[in-house]
């Protein structure tokens, strides 16, 4: 999904929302829209447009002025599309790549904590293989079940994220320059999902800086086309290995976050302390109550966190993320 300031855009399904309703837009209007996206703030010629919308057929330049003008009526902004004296048109308003609607709401995995773990280990790890170029896909397709490793093909990150796959454990073959976003892009929104799946990039050609960028955000590895199909092979079989830890560590996390819930709001204050390495005079103290007041709450808290020691409790508290006396 694109962003347009409170917009968005759907190439693939061609459709567009302001603020979350459907905005009605004529064919014709769309392809000039969907022009205008691609060209990513570049000046698109009227010959470009008429040649994209109108292919083979002649029409007059207010043809094309009643679309952009209809656009702007439809978004409710003039300023959306710029008009550039004897160049053409570019569009004006910042873009970019978005999460899809559904996907923001709630993670796809929000409510799989208790997701199988994948049969043999990384044998039933998916790979997930997001690229525009159906050659690619193909040739993917043709390696990867000759090796009978499962996997799904995605020709846009759109449409890997409406797929909301309900699985931790998987891992991606992401092309870095997808027609819509960028790969790196793509990278962020998987974080903001909170998605553990480990990604493999892929590039017909990169440069170091953004090399460094992918690998620092937390990608495996950094594949320029055509690579080795061994050497392919090779690194999946690692970063499938991977995927299950990183699926086993998502759903532990979890796991405990769940039995978190559970507390109520004084215990989760003396859980803090608790681990904070505090007594049960010094935390019956701080919070105004007596030992015994205290060691009750420890006790439940030691119930629901389902925690046999003070090691573990340790160990579920950084899961969680609180500080130690928050």
């Amino acid at each position: 999904m694109i962003r347009l300031g409170n917009a968005q855009v759907s190439l693939e399904r061609r459709e567009a929302f302001l603020d979350g309703r459907p905005i009605p837009l004529g064919g014709r209007a769309f392809e000039v829209l969907a022009t205008l996206i691609k060209a990513k703030g570049r000046v698109v010629g009227k010959d470009e447009l008429f040649s994209q919308v109108w292919a083979g057929t002649v029409v007059e330049d207010n043809n094309l002025q009643v679309q952009v003008s209809l656009l702007r009526k439809a978004f409710g902004d003039r300023g959306l599309i710029q008009t550039v004296p004897r160049r053409g048109y570019r569009l004006a308003a910042e873009m970019s790549f978005d999460v899809p609607c559904q996907a923001l709401a709630a993670s796809p995995l929000s409510d799989t904590a208790e997701a199988a773990e994948p049969l043999g280990d990384s044998a039933g790890v998916p790979v997930l293989v997001v690229d525009d170029d159906p050659s690619v896909r193909t040739a993917l397709s043709r390696l990867l079940r000759s090796q009978d490793i499962p996997h799904r093909l995605f020709a846009s990150a759109e449409a890997l994220f409406e797929a909301r796959l309900e699985t931790p454990y998987a891992c991606l073959l992401l092309d870095m320059h997808l027609p819509e976003t960028s790969g790196l892009e793509v990278q962020a929104a998987l974080r903001q999902l909170a998605l553990p799946w480990p990604i493999v990039f892929m590039t017909g050609f990169g440069t170091i800086p953004m090399t460094v960028q992918a690998m620092r955000a937390g990608a495996v590895e950094f594949l320029t086309k055509p690579f080795d199909e061994d050497q392919l092979l090779e690194l999946l079989a690692s970063v499938r290995t991977r995927a299950v830890a990183e699926g086993r560590k998502w759903r532990h996390a979890r796991q405990v976050q769940e039995k978190y819930q559970r507390l109520t709001q004084r215990e989760r204050e003396v859980f803090s302390l608790v681990v904070g390495g505090l007594s049960h005079k010094q935390i019956a103290k701080q919070i105004g109550t007596s030992e015994v007041t205290t060691k009750v709450h420890k006790k439940n808290i030691m119930n629901k966190m389902q925690s046999r020691s003070l090691v573990e409790l340790v160990a579920m508290h950084q899961v969680i993320g609180v500080r130690p006396g928050a």
